[in-house]
């Protein structure tokens, strides 16, 4: 389950991280992928269940959203 992506997601939504994979955009994607690898580096380095559980949150937000990116074209596509 992806949390920007659903089967009611707006097709206006969709449109936005579409245009996020766009050069003008290139800069956020890198971003949002450091971000994600940083926060899996706290991941592998956490020990208290509270923080693993935050972590794990922000992981998977960042990993649903460089996915719906990447995703958005081809769903946009099947919707014509």
């Amino acid at each position: 389950m992806n949390l920007f992506l659903s089967g009611q997601t707006e097709r206006k939504y969709l449109e936005a991280l579409n245009k996020c994979r766009f050069p003008e955009l290139e800069n956020l994607l890198l971003l949002f992928k450091e971000k994600e690898l940083e926060t899996l580096r706290s991941l592998a380095e956490a020990d208290e269940s509270a923080r693993i559980y935050r972590l794990q949150g922000r992981a998977k937000a960042l990993n649903d959203f460089l996915e719906a990116v990447q995703q958005a074209a081809s769903i946009l596509e099947r919707a014509r």
